[in-house]
């Protein structure tokens, strides 16, 4: 570990996923997630509590110091990120679960690496994965994801960075100004004319992939997302952004 990290304080989460809050107490309002593995930097403690930014995204909240720890990585290790809706691992004797998303750290010895390339194939592919992943305000993982959340998440696991809100989300990409030039793998943005509340992912066949109550598939067209159960529109189409795959 550098000194430049150790002088930053930097730590690891060492649960599946770990709430970040808003405020330092339980019942605070969750706005992220940190999955496993995944490294903070501490701003600042408060009783039982740690003042942190997500070394990933940026993200800062508050969290339970009790579920991370020192890290301690040798050169000879190398990181992973799970790919897996749900991946086994038996760490210090205990077996986890690691959600989709999650980092963890093994020998070189033991793996052989490759930089996996994104394509539209594998990201859709990925999204699937998550059907039927419950709707969870502030989750970034197969327990359960929000709507930005679930877009990282996806893009995270195909080495592609985004940032955590669908608001951040928006800013990155090339426009794409009419909706019939739409793609497989699109990021699709909704919301009224002041912000941007919602976001998901265009598939083939005007369809689209996002978290609305669980991780679903609906209809999509220039107006918004059509939901077939309830006969109705449930969001409004504002901007279509294309990243570079």
């Amino acid at each position: 570990m550098s000194s430049d990290n150790q002088a930053k304080k930097i730590i690891i989460c060492s649960v599946s996923a770990l709430p970040l809050r808003r405020e330092p107490y339980e019942q605070s309002e969750m706005v992220s997630q940190i999955l496993y593995g995944e490294e903070v930097e501490i701003l600042s403690a408060q009783d039982n509590w740690l003042n942190i930014r997500i070394l990933y995204d940026d993200y800062e909240g508050w969290i339970d110091k009790k579920c991370v720890e020192k890290i301690s990585v040798g050169a000879n290790n190398t990181k992973l990120i799970s790919d897996k809706l749900f991946e086994k691992h038996t760490i210090n004797n205990k077996l986890v679960w690691l959600p989709a998303g999650a980092e963890y750290y093994t020998e070189k010895e033991q793996v052989k690496t490759e930089t996996k390339q994104p394509t539209i194939q594998s990201i859709i592919k990925t999204a699937e994965m998550f059907l039927g992943v419950p709707y969870l305000w502030g989750g970034r993982s197969a327990f359960g994801c929000d709507c930005s959340g679930f877009v990282q998440t996806v893009f995270k696991i195909n080495n592609i960075k985004l940032p955590r809100d669908a608001y951040m989300q928006v800013e990155y990409g090339e426009t794409i100004n009419f909706f019939d030039m739409i793609k497989p793998a699109d990021l699709v943005f909704f919301g009224d004319i002041e912000k941007i509340t919602h976001v998901g992912i265009a598939l083939e066949d005007n369809k689209i992939i996002h978290s609305s109550g669980s991780v679903r598939i609906d209809s999509l067209n220039h107006q918004g997302i059509y939901n077939n159960d309830i006969k109705s529109y449930t969001h409004h189409l504002r901007i279509i952004k294309r990243l570079n795959i």
